[in-house]
């Protein structure tokens, strides 16, 4: 029997996040597979050096032209084309002999989170027919595939590198963090103006088109730091000495969550999403129940690092490892695609 080949998909391909984390280990599992993408700025990627990119002939930024660029990807040469996704690909064309697998952290969120594009859901619905299987990354997404998109799917959860994110004994600093994308939905302001309230110093990793705007809500309060892109080994120090994570937003999973419990530090949450499936309340981290200024505030001022075992935070992690996610990817590929390595 021949080799299959596979192609990958990412929808576009500019930034580095817990998602292009997911399509590097992908990649990682399929070194020979392209990877086809609506844009694709190298400046950006440099963790792809060595991954071919394939983008449409014409590209428009213009989000309710993206599905139809999608469709003009052209993966006939290929026996399993394996999206990963939370916008567009879910939209590909593949030829009936393909097996298409959609590996999905949430329907599309232009169309289904976002009001101004609330018309496009019948349209979506139809996409969202296209691939054979869907595969969650977690029950948070799983559901919301089932109530969107009526269709059912596997969870495999991502996972995070226990080998490189590991604790250190050390006396903890007294610094808060977030490692995050600096975009609205983040909510990044929140743990800004907790820790200006409580006097607590925060630092934050990452870049994006809020930053600016983040800056003027810091008012260049020496509590607040922006630290912008920092190399692993960097970010790797931050997790180790924190008192914890603040993680302010809703997430489909949250990979930085379970960076941080990999190190063996608690994490600060908004009760909702996946950070419901990664955090353990009381044990490795705390929830504040209204993503609102007052009720961040009430929990940072009831936390106490010395109530938390690093020892638990890296066990729960540990149930999260990157082993586990390559096996159990490549496990499903092969169970449902005979044989696909």
């Amino acid at each position: 029997m021949k080799t299959p080949k596979i192609a990958l998909f990412y929808d576009w391909l500019n930034q580095w996040g817990g998602a292009e984390r997911v399509l590097l280990d992908l990649h990682r599992l399929y070194p020979e597979a392209p990877i086809f993408t609506l844009f694709y700025d190298p400046s950006n990627t440099p963790w792809l050096k060595n991954a071919k990119v394939i983008t449409p002939k014409y590209q428009l930024k213009f989000p309710p032209f993206y599905p139809f660029f999608a469709e003009q990807l052209n993966f006939s040469d290929y026996d399993l084309v394996i999206s990963t996704t939370s916008y567009f690909g879910h939209c590909l064309l593949t030829k009936p002999e393909t097996k298409f697998i959609c590996y999905c952290h949430t329907p599309n969120r232009y169309v289904w989170q976002k009001n101004f594009l609330k018309f496009y859901r019948p349209i979506d619905l139809i996409y969202s027919k296209r691939p054979d299987l869907y595969i969650a990354s977690s029950i948070n997404s799983q559901n919301r595939i089932k109530k969107n998109y009526k269709r059912d799917s596997s969870l495999v959860y991502p996972g995070v590198d226990t080998d490189k994110f590991v604790p250190k004994i050390a006396i903890n600093n007294p610094y808060f963090l977030v490692v995050s994308r600096l975009v609205p939905h983040k909510k990044i302001d929140l743990a800004i103006r907790a820790c200006i309230s409580l006097g607590k110093d925060l630092y934050i990793v990452g870049t994006g088109r809020q930053q600016k705007e983040l800056q003027k809500v810091a008012k260049n309060n020496p509590l607040i730091h922006f630290l912008g892109r920092v190399s692993e080994k960097k970010l790797i120090d931050l997790y180790q000495n924190c008192q914890a994570l603040i993680f302010p937003q809703e997430e489909d999973f949250g990979l930085t969550s379970l960076e941080a419990q990999s190190c063996g530090k608690p994490v600060i949450a908004f009760k909702k999403g996946g950070a419901l499936e990664t955090i353990v309340e009381g044990k490795t981290g705390l929830f504040f129940e209204k993503q609102d200024l007052k009720s961040l505030v009430e929990t940072i001022r009831h936390f106490n690092p010395l109530k938390f075992n690093p020892t638990d935070c890296r066990n729960n992690a540990q149930k999260f490892s990157l082993k586990s996610f390559m096996l159990n990817f490549n496990n499903y590929i092969n169970s449902t695609c005979n044989n696909i390595r």
